[in-house]
């Protein structure tokens, strides 16, 4: 199987017509639509798993680049080393910064701050 990833389609767009148009390509084993939790939308991007490397390159070929209902998709080969390489999080750069501040350690001060008139500066 060839996992292909599908992005820039019409959010508008059915499931069954992405995979009507890739069928056409070749044969399509499963098609898996990425949508939002809340509204259960698509979010404009798929991956998509041919049969065969054959079908895999035809649509690549016939439907990078093809602008649909106008939008532009595209169409590359999935990252399949992702799984390898998992994301790697920067440590927070404020995590040293962290001090412990009783109550008793906080001023308060009693003073109004300075009010700034506008209008007496001439600019």
């Amino acid at each position: 199987m060839i996992k292909l990833f599908v992005v820039g389609f019409p959010l508008d767009i059915d499931d069954a017509e992405l995979i009507e148009l890739f069928a056409v390509q070749g044969l399509v084993h499963s098609a898996h639509f990425i949508t939002d939790k809340f509204t259960n939308k698509h979010k404009g991007f798929a991956f998509i798993e041919m049969e065969d490397q054959v079908g895999a390159d035809q649509a690549i070929a016939k439907l990078n680049g093809v602008v649909l209902r106008g939008r532009k998709i595209t169409v590359k080969l999935a990252d399949e080393d992702r799984v390898q390489k998992p994301r790697v999080f920067k440590p927070n750069r404020f995590e040293g910064d962290t001090k412990d501040i009783s109550p008793d350690d906080i001023e308060f001060s009693t003073k109004r701050p300075r009010r700034i008139n506008l209008k007496d500066k001439k600019g």
